[in-house]
């Protein structure tokens, strides 16, 4: 499982799969198998995080899973390196990834829902799932891929709505290793980079990891100019959060400034995006299941009325099939 693709084929959430989702009484659901890759870059034990760094720059991808006899044992991931990176340890790329991989895994089954693997990702503070079946690694699944699958069955509304408004600025001449400890220090993946006060540009951990790590470079002594991403791409706040998604699908990124003329407003990321649909599709669960609450209360009542109705119909017919008794009896 060693060669990734960077265009995963994904089922397609069309308008008629949208409306029959949630229609009560036919309710189902997306489900990881739907919308994982099968492709997934893997590492031994053994393996440095050198060697791990290369694997993610030369095959854009954002984690290595790390696998011991076959079975999922850790994950290398982007904000891996950039702690090290953070660190200042100028050995660190020597080290295994024993060393430095998350453990142990949280791994999903290929059969659960995707709005659950949302939640697991929220709740772990986690990015992606290796999924796993009988203990075996099948495929993995990410934030994009989530978004990808749910975005469409919801109705969505701005950018402005979900945007994150702290944001974590850098001037274009801090060094590598100072952005990362910032990033580091707040848990978030990328700071906008400043040039006499104006958007310069913006420092992602992939941009760490290609332009610094797997070069070799030290963070100490390169400047945020040098490595950073840029032109930024941006939109307004008016964007909607459909179109959002599907721009960072198509550029292959994971975050977009929101900017009003030259004013920084915020940043959306996929994070923001998943949370959104999330919770908007909970929403409609949740309107749902009252709504059939209702209609088998007022079923019930409806029920109870008919009953009603027919022994009031089953009396009558009895009155009328029973002879009349004259009033006084002959002597």
């Amino acid at each position: 499982m060693e060669n990734i693709t960077q265009s995963r084929d994904v089922p397609a959430v069309d308008s008629g799969l949208a409306s029959g989702l949630w229609h009560v009484g036919d309710h189902r659901e997306l489900t990881i198998q739907d919308i994982m890759s099968t492709e997934v870059i893997t590492a031994t034990l053994s393996d440095t995080i050198w060697s791990a760094a290369i694997k993610m720059s030369e095959n854009n991808v954002s984690c290595v899973v790390v696998l011991d006899d076959d079975r999922v044992t850790g994950i290398i991931t982007e904000k891996d390196v950039l702690q090290a990176v953070a660190g200042e340890d100028a050995d660190f790329q020597l080290q295994n990834v024993s060393d430095r991989m998350s453990t142990p895994v949280q791994v999903i089954s290929p059969g659960r829902s995707v709005i659950e693997a949302g939640k697991i990702m929220e709740a772990k503070g986690v990015r992606r799932l290796p999924v796993a079946e009988a203990h075996k690694l099948v495929g993995i699944v990410t934030h994009t891929d989530i978004t990808r699958g749910l975005i469409s069955l919801t109705a969505l509304r701005y950018v402005t709505d979900i945007m994150s408004r702290n944001i974590a600025t850098v001037d274009a001449q801090t060094t590598v290793a100072e952005a990362a400890r910032i990033m580091s220090s707040r848990n978030i993946s990328c700071v906008v980079v400043l040039h006499r006060n104006e958007l310069a540009g913006i420092l992602t951990e992939k941009d760490l990891l290609k332009r610094v790590v797997a070069l070799s470079k030290n963070a100490t002594q390169t400047r945020v100019a040098a490595v950073m991403s840029c032109p930024v791409t941006s939109v307004p706040p008016s964007c909607s959060i459909l179109s959002a998604s599907k721009m960072m699908e198509k550029m292959h990124i994971h975050r977009l400034v929101i900017m009003d003329g030259k004013e920084i407003c915020g940043i959306v990321t996929q994070t923001d995006l998943m949370r959104a649909v999330r919770s908007e599709l909970e929403r409609r669960e949740q309107e749902r299941l009252e709504l059939t609450a209702r209609l088998d209360d007022l079923l019930h009542y409806a029920t109870t009325d008919v009953q009603k109705l027919q022994d009031l119909l089953q009396g009558l017919r009895r009155l009328a099939a029973t002879p009349n008794e004259p009033a006084d009896a002959a002597p």
